[in-house]
């Protein structure tokens, strides 16, 4: 179908995670700075950022396909995106009902993907928040006069930026989204992944399909954007002091832009703060970059250009031919 706009995509509305330690998911949750409200379903626990982003958490149970995480024992179950209204997704039932089974109640369409992922699609919940953003001083250009510089004990983050998923071959994998979504290609990691996006105009990612070195398809890690990188270190602080330990950064990527932290999770992959990510619109050009140590990251704590090193999750990545 192609980058068709009828279904108006918005971005990532919810995760839900099953997790084989309940009691860790829901301790390191609270630590990353994310809201526990009233669950919604019977035996689950919500968490919300900023902007009403959610992340659902249950315990793993391989006898319930919607607890059963994919390609792990702890996990993702499933991704709900949002729709601005209600023809948008009477044209996604339209289109996914040709080929597969779905289901729609209580004003929630859902299905799977080609490679088994449950997605879940409704009106879109989270909301514009108002917050006065952090003002800099460049040289010459100084912008925040007579007023300290943030600082952060803990972050708070503000909404749900995207999902990584590894995957055999990121190639075929993306041709649903791309295909039968619409969704946009906006950069490649070359022979490694595909950055894709459900809009013309947002954020540069809302997924990231990786080839991943482990065969099968399984979440490796979800970003969630912070006000600035003071928020970024200060959260990766505090994360850090509550004994949960890094899995890359702090650092900036090449790719996106973004200043970012990220950190190993009981949900079976790594959590991310990021912030000053790119935003793009229609006129944005892809790039196919190698996937090089220096691309993964212009600079990260930890990791020195010259050894080439790839760390991070492009590390848990192969060479392999994107298919199509």
């Amino acid at each position: 179908m192609g980058q068709n706009s009828a279904f108006q995509l918005t971005g990532i509305e919810r995760i839900k995670f099953a997790v084989e330690n309940l009691t860790d998911g829901l301790r390191f949750a609270n630590d990353w700075g994310l809201t526990e409200v009233e669950a919604d379903q019977q035996d689950s626990h919500l968490f919300v950022a900023v902007d009403g982003s959610q992340i659902e958490i249950v315990l793993a149970d391989p006898t319930r396909p919607d607890r059963t995480p994919i390609g792990n024992t702890s996990g993702m179950c499933e991704v709900t995106w949002g729709v601005k209204n209600t023809a948008g997704i009477e044209a996604l039932v339209a289109e996914l009902s040709t080929d597969r089974e779905v289901s729609l109640e209580n004003g929630v369409l859902r299905c799977q993907d080609d490679l088994g992922i449950h997605l879940a699609f409704r009106i879109a919940q989270r909301k514009e928040v108002p917050y006065e953003p952090t003002q800099f001083n460049a040289p010459g250009q100084p912008k925040r006069l007579n007023s300290r510089a943030p600082m952060y004990k803990k972050a708070r983050p503000h909404e749900i930026s995207h999902l990584a998923i590894g995957v055999d071959n990121a190639g075929e994998a993306i041709q649903f989204y791309t295909d039968r979504l619409g969704f946009i290609v906006s950069d490649r990691y070359a022979d490694r992944g595909v950055f894709l996006r459900c809009s013309a105009e947002g954020n540069h990612h809302h997924v990231f399909f990786m080839n991943g070195k482990q065969p099968g398809t399984r979440f490796n890690h979800l970003a969630f954007k912070v006000r600035d990188i003071h928020e970024v270190i200060g959260g990766g602080q505090f994360i850090d002091a509550q004994g949960w330990k890094t899995f890359a950064g702090p650092g900036r990527h090449r790719v996106s832009s973004a200043c970012f932290w990220y950190f190993l999770t009981p949900f079976g992959g790594a959590w991310e703060y990021a912030a000053d990510e790119d935003i793009v619109t229609k006129e944005w050009q892809s790039t196919d970059f190698a996937a090089e140590a220096h691309i993964f990251s212009e600079w990260t704590f930890g990791l020195e250009k010259s050894d080439g090193t790839l760390k991070g999750p492009i590390s848990q990545s192969k060479a392999e031919e994107l298919k199509s």
